[in-house]
């Protein structure tokens, strides 16, 4: 069974409405399943969790997103313009 990517949607009003830019960081997150880790820039803890979490800036964005290994499954949680 292969990863699935889950994006939280207000992650994506962040994103510009249309153009190439949004479709490079939305390919990007569609990419994480099948490199998982290797896309990572730098990991930081979430101080309410205390999940570790990997950060990937791409394409003028930090992409913060977690890998939910039980579920096989890449959850972005956050992106924020850098």
């Amino acid at each position: 069974m292969s990863y699935r990517v889950l994006i939280d949607i207000d992650c994506l009003t962040v994103l510009p409405k249309s153009g190439k830019r949004r479709d490079e960081v939305i390919s990007f997150c569609s990419r994480l399943a099948d490199n998982l880790y290797d896309d990572s820039d730098f990991q930081i803890t979430e101080p309410e969790s205390r999940r570790v979490v990997e950060v990937s800036v791409r394409f003028g964005f930090a992409i913060t997103w977690w890998v939910d290994v039980p579920v096989k499954r890449v959850v972005v949680i956050d992106i924020r313009q850098v």
